[in-house]
């Protein structure tokens, strides 16, 4: 680190703790050693355990796992009314479900090629934030993914209260008929606020099991979603007896605007997916195999997600009659409402139970355990993934996020936001590990001031000057969607391809003036050895897994260390 660099905090630190009262406290809040891996060694400004690369001993992920987390994800609530939710602006049902398939394929085609950093070297989003953006300059990716994530935390959570809800409505007559006491300007009712709370309640212990033992409970979960989305499927189509009209959109629009609908549409899910899709490598440092992640990666998400979009569709369809709701669970408390009877009563509290244990994983992993890491990149002195995952759940509750779900339009401006941000964000770090480093990084120096990613005073300025060129000509069209500003035709519909425009532009521009100014140790690969970084190598955890040679390779790098690096 630059000597003259002070941190500001330091400063005040130093002027203000003439009683020692500040030093105790920071004392207290530092990350302990508690005998995890990297135990012997203490956090440093730029490190920690949940940030290092990921020992031996925790790399558990298997194949149908990545298959289990990304089916998990795409066959859940956020998907079912994904794609009711693009009927509702006036696309027909295939066009839905197109523009569904679409985005999520681009979103994975951009999983794939984020995830690989995790997947080659064992390392996370944060530090290949770090690698393209420099050690300050990750700041921007942390912030934008974990903005995203607490919108996206405090939706999912909001759908976890409404399953609960479904589940308590079924077992207590009592809280089906609780009258609301809160006033509208709340923006949720009485027992919406009780299932939330309960959801939260529950949810929070969870966030301290550790990510590589979540394996073992994706693959239930899974198991249950399918089961309940197949259920509830089987219902609707019985009790309509038929899908309904699948053809007619909910609302009537021209030709010209259905088909720039339709590009929106898959710019928004393409937004909405790459936000998850560009952190990927937060799980894929887990792997068990190198190629376990692959398959997954490619294929389960858009698959699921289509599926997941599809059950929505036919389900709003057939019971458009009942009543018009996206909603799956606000749909079975209406029916609770209607047909009180055992046979509802058990069949709404199995759906609910299905949806709660989709909801409870589906927001850990998507949102909680990789904002946990995010956090962690950005005070590794102060915060864990785990206390991070506590951080998210109190600002999850705080921002209110029942106010995100009041309409279809207002649930796709929430997510159609984000594709101004992340497609070039995104952009930039593929091209940035693809094409400008060919996949090699000097990770010893992610961990330190002093080395090839610190580039101007923390900051890498070709990928600042791309980001803003790329965001700059969709930003009348985002104040649009937001607050409904008078815009040009023109500009509304050059926002509908925002994703398209912000990632291309992006590509071209940085891989040109990367070309033209190439970073500093450009494809130089070497590893995280025990001499390169102060406080960092292997553990008698790390040691432990590994047997044979490997073990003997290990003993002797210790003994003699020796730095392994190659430049093209």
């Amino acid at each position: 680190m630059d000597p003259s660099f002070i941190p500001i905090f330091e400063v005040l630190a130093t002027r203000l703790d003439t009683m020692g009262v500040f030093t105790k406290v920071v004392k207290f809040l530092e990350v302990k050693p508690k005998g995890e891996a990297y135990s012997a060694h203490p956090p440093t400004r730029w490190g920690n355990r949940d940030i290092y690369p990921i020992i031996a001993a925790e790399r558990t992920y298997q194949w149908y796992d990545f298959f289990a987390y990304w089916f998990t994800a795409g066959i859940a609530l956020s998907g079912w009314t994904l794609g009711s939710s693009l009927v509702a602006i006036g696309l027909t049902a295939g066009q839905a479900l197109g523009a569904v398939l679409l985005g999520a394929s681009f979103a994975s085609l951009n999983a794939f090629l984020c995830g690989e950093m995790g997947r080659q070297h064992y390392i996370g989003y944060t530090m290949m934030g770090r690698a393209t953006w420099g050690l300050y300059g990750s700041y921007l990716c942390i912030f934008l993914s974990v903005v995203q994530s607490l919108i996206y935390f405090g939706i999912q959570a909001v759908y976890g209260g409404q399953a609960t809800v479904l589940l308590l409505n079924a077992i207590f007559p009592s809280f089906l008929r609780m009258k609301n006491t809160l006033p509208a300007s709340a923006g949720i009712t009485t027992t919406d606020l009780i299932g939330f709370l309960v959801f939260m309640a529950i949810f929070a212990p969870i966030v301290a099991v550790p990510p590589h033992k979540l394996g073992k409970l994706l693959l239930p979960v899974f198991i249950c979603t399918c089961v309940t989305f197949a259920g509830v499927l089987g219902w609707a189509l019985h009790a309509n007896g038929g899908p309904g009209n699948l053809v007619a959109p909910a609302i009537a629009i021209t030709p010209l605007a259905n088909r720039y609908a339709f590009v929106s549409g898959i710019s928004q899910v393409a937004g909405a997916y790459t936000g998850g899709s560009v952190r990927l490598s937060d799980w894929t440092r887990f792997t068990a195999t190198p190629q376990a992640p692959r398959v997954g990666m490619v294929i389960a998400q858009p698959l699921s997600l289509t599926i997941g979009a599809l059950v929505g569709v036919l389900v709003t369809s057939a019971t458009y009659e009942l009543v018009l709701e996206w909603n799956p669970l606000l749909l079975l408390q209406y029916v609770q409402t209607i047909q009180y009877t055992p046979a509802c009563r058990a069949g709404t509290f199995f759906a609910g139970l299905g949806f709660f244990a989709s909801q409870l994983f589906v927001n850990l992993t998507q949102n909680c355990v990789s904002t946990g890491m995010d956090l962690a990149g950005s005070l590794p002195r102060f915060i864990t993934l785990r206390r991070g995952g506590f951080i998210v759940c109190i600002v999850g509750v705080v921002i209110q996020p029942w106010r995100f779900l009041g309409s279809a339009a207002t649930f796709l401006s929430v997510i159609g936001t984000f594709a101004v941000f992340l497609a070039p964000m995104t952009a930039i770090l593929v091209t940035d590990y693809w094409l400008i480093r060919r996949r090699k990084v000097k990770i010893p120096d992610l961990y330190r001031a002093d080395g090839i990613f610190w580039y101007n005073y923390g900051l890498n300025w070709k990928a600042f000057l791309v980001f803003f060129c790329c965001i700059a000509p969709s930003f009348p069209g985002l104040i649009n969607s937001v607050n409904g500003m008078h815009i040009s035709i023109g500009l509304q519909h050059f926002f509908s391809c925002t994703y398209f425009f912000g990632y291309t532009s992006a590509v071209l521009l940085f891989w040109g003036i990367s070309t033209i100014f190439p970073p500093p140790g450009n494809r130089i690969m070497e590893k995280m050895d025990d001499d390169l970084i102060e406080g960092v190598g292997p553990t008698d955890l790390e040691v432990a897994s590994i047997r044979g040679s490997q073990l003997e390779g290990v003993e002797k790098a210790v003994a003699t260390p020796e730095v392994k690096s190659v430049a093209t």
